[in-house]
């Protein structure tokens, strides 16, 4: 009876745990990506509609091999994100939807209409599927 008891007992700590460790996670909710590429150091770039109409871009995420980060925080507001991505050794993932991007760390507003400066170019960005109501979501870049 003393074992049940005990287990009973742990049985109930590791539920415990586990519904820390779910709650801790829908805390940190967002947008994260991993490279798990093998292509060396990783860029990435992410773009979103804010309103209609109007689309903001944001990069870049800078990701060594095995390792993850988050581009946006907290909680998911739409379905579909486009990415883009790139490393040092010309590898990259491309899609089909333009958005302006920059050399340097950025964020631009209008980003699907206008793409102003010397240091800033035309990216093709894949569409990402996070599901419906979607409070996070994690894209391995392999």
């Amino acid at each position: 009876m003393k074992t049940t008891l005990k287990f009973v007992g742990l049985g109930a700590i590791v539920l415990g745990l586990a519904s820390n460790l779910s709650f801790a996670r829908s805390a940190k909710a967002g947008l994260e990506f991993c490279n798990r590429s093998g292509q060396g150091r990783v860029y990435v770039a992410v773009a979103y509609p804010v309103a209609k109409n109007n689309w903001k871009t944001q990069g870049w995420l800078t990701l060594d091999e095995g390792k993850c980060g988050t581009l946006i925080e907290g909680r998911l507001n739409n379905r579909y994100y486009y990415y883009y991505a790139e490393t040092d050794k010309d590898y990259t993932w491309a899609g089909t939807h333009s958005f302006c991007v920059s050399q340097q760390k950025f964020t631009f507003a209008n980003a699907e209409k206008q793409c102003k400066g010397i240091n800033s170019r035309w990216a093709k960005f894949r569409q990402l599927d996070t599901g419906r109501n979607a409070v996070d979501f994690r894209l391995n870049l392999e």
